[in-house]
């Protein structure tokens, strides 16, 4: 089997373009060979015949797809409920297209089992003479815990977040382009309105139990109500995605069975985990020792799993560790909860799930699981951002070495965009360029003779081309590769002498490269690609991604 794959990805740096790898004309070839691993999956990996067949009928009933999954693909993609930057966002529009294009479905998986960061976005204003960005809030901040279980804390501040956005940024909003006002004038609506009420409602149980989620999603939860307002303008704009939250996902028996395979073969699994983890920072030469994910513990008998596990009552994220009793294994978070099942055992797995649900504890998968259940059994296309597709080169090795199949292929897309606001035109080669231009100064001082300072004073102008001249002669007479130390001594003191002189021009040029270095660090903060695509006028950004996303053929 193939060793690590290595792809150098890069956000695109022209304004307006997107990265899509591979590209879009091999995109059904990869849905065709996608399908194809799905059976082999199966076999390989010791699951009961059908086991990826159901997860996807399930996840398609859930989703309200009401689709045949065995006839049509599932294409899905996936990141947290944030209000994120085009780059992302343009994930969504592509998972539309080629969801059209394939004749399948397109799902977005709400990742709602990560830790809610911080509560706000990004805002260029003008508070000061020169730009800054703040951090205007959408809420009140709270310590962190996972989207799924953080609600509204402050109604107020979640209501006024548009008008307080509008504030903050009113001194961009001079321009043409936003006569329409911007994306968060038409999302805010929705997002209030979610607020009150939830896009995804808790479905009753298949007949066989598969996917039983029985725990209704509360209204008024931060992360489902910004996804919510989200995916209701996706559908005013003509994308035909459907959202689900992975709390649900995770919640049901066909995820449950796929992590008690991991328990069952833990130890095996731990040892794939962490010599693949070693092999990736090998390959790319990296020393941190929590880049791209910390290697899993163990302590005695207990082995680390990548999964987080948490209570009603107690709703930090902790580590999931199992351990081998009997034919049996057992979970424990190491803070009193521990969970016992059989491996391989349908029986077992729906009391495994009742008493997970019964006691209010929450299994949830962390990143590596979260796309491997993905791409492995749940879709037959996933779409990755930059970020995500670098570290699942980590997950495509321990696929090989555990499950003993070639990984399903995966798109990469981002895009970028910047807000089109006024900003200085000055870049990191122009502020290199002035920096060489101060160590001229020293260096090739003659080379100043015809610039304005000097020509104004005639005095320094004869005295500089006199030293000039002598330099020039000098030099014809020496062959600086052969000469001695004495011959680099008087060349020195010549341009020490003309150095002197030019005591105002260097001034000058300080003083324009302190200038140019502010501006440099305006242009580039102004100039970001990280932006949240609410802060883009109303109009103009969706029709360009729009545009963008139907290069499918």
């Amino acid at each position: 089997m193939a060793a690590l794959t290595h792809r150098r990805l890069r956000a695109p740096s022209a304004d307006g373009a997107a990265l899509i790898d591979p590209t879009p004309t091999k995109i059904p070839e990869l849905i065709r060979k996608n399908l194809d691993l799905g059976s082999e999956f199966d076999r390989r990996a010791g699951f009961r015949i059908g086991f990826r067949v159901a997860a996807r009928e399930w996840l398609s009933v859930l989703s309200g797809s009401q689709i045949k999954t065995t006839a049509a693909p599932i294409i899905l993609s996936g990141h947290q409920p944030e209000l994120f930057h085009p780059g992302v966002w343009f994930k969504n529009f592509l998972l539309s297209s080629i969801a059209q294009s394939a004749a399948g479905v397109g799902i977005n998986l709400i990742i709602d089992n990560d830790a809610v960061r911080s509560p706000a976005i990004r805002v260029p204003t003008s508070r000061t003479a020169q730009a800054e960005v703040v951090a205007i809030p959408f809420d009140a901040p709270a310590e962190e815990l996972p989207w799924e279980e953080r609600s509204i804390l402050d109604e107020q501040l979640f209501r006024n977040f548009s008008a307080a956005i509008r504030q903050s940024f009113a001194p961009f909003m001079s321009s043409r382009e936003y006569s329409g006002g911007t994306i968060l004038d038409r999302l805010w609506p929705f997002a209030i309105e979610s607020a009150s009420w939830h896009p995804y409602p808790a479905r009753k149980s298949s007949p066989d139990n598969r996917g039983s989620y029985d725990r209704p999603i509360e209204p008024g939860k931060l992360g489902h109500c910004l996804a919510g307002a989200r995916h209701s303008l996706e559908q005013e704009l003509g994308l035909t995605t459907t959202e689900h939250p992975l709390s649900g996902v995770a919640s049901g028996e066909n995820f449950l069975e796929f992590a008690s395979h991991l328990f069952a073969r833990h130890q095996e699994f731990h040892a794939a985990y962490n010599a693949a983890l070693a092999e990736y920072r090998s390959t790319n030469r990296i020393r941190s020792k929590t880049h791209p994910v910390p290697e899993l513990a163990r302590d005695g008998e207990w082995y680390e799993m990548p999964l987080w596990l948490w209570t009603a009552e107690n709703n930090r994220r902790r580590a999931v560790f199992v351990r081998q009793r009997g034919n049996s294994w057992e979970i424990t978070d190491r803070m009193g909860i521990k969970v016992r099942a059989r491996a391989n055992d349908m029986p077992e797995m729906t009391r495994f799930s009742d008493l997970l649900q019964g006691r209010g504890i929450k299994l949830r998968p962390r990143a590596l699981i979260t796309t491997m259940y993905a791409r492995l059994v749940l879709s037959d296309l996933f779409i990755h951002g930059i970020g995500g597709a670098k570290y699942d080169e980590l997950t495509d090795l321990i696929i090989r070495r555990f499950f003993g199949i070639e990984p399903p292929a995966y798109v990469t897309a981002t895009a970028t965009f910047r807000l089109p606001i006024e900003r200085p035109t000055v870049s990191l080669e122009d502020v290199q360029q002035s920096a060489q231009r101060i160590r001229e100064v020293r260096y090739r001082p003659e080379s100043f003779l015809n610039e304005l300072t000097v020509k104004k004073n005639g005095d320094i102008e004869a005295k500089l081309s006199a030293l000039a001249a002598e330099k020039r002669t000098y030099l014809d007479q020496h062959d600086l590769r052969r000469c001695s130390a004495v011959v680099f001594k008087h060349l020195d003191s010549l341009n020490r002498a003309m150095h002197e002189l030019l005591q105002p021009v260097e001034q000058e040029l300080r003083a324009r490269h302190a200038e140019l270095i502010a501006l440099a660090r305006q242009s580039q903060l102004l100039g970001s690609r990280e932006f949240s695509f609410v802060l883009f006028p109303a109009e103009k950004l969706s029709a360009q991604l729009l545009a963008l996303s139907k290069t499918i053929s």
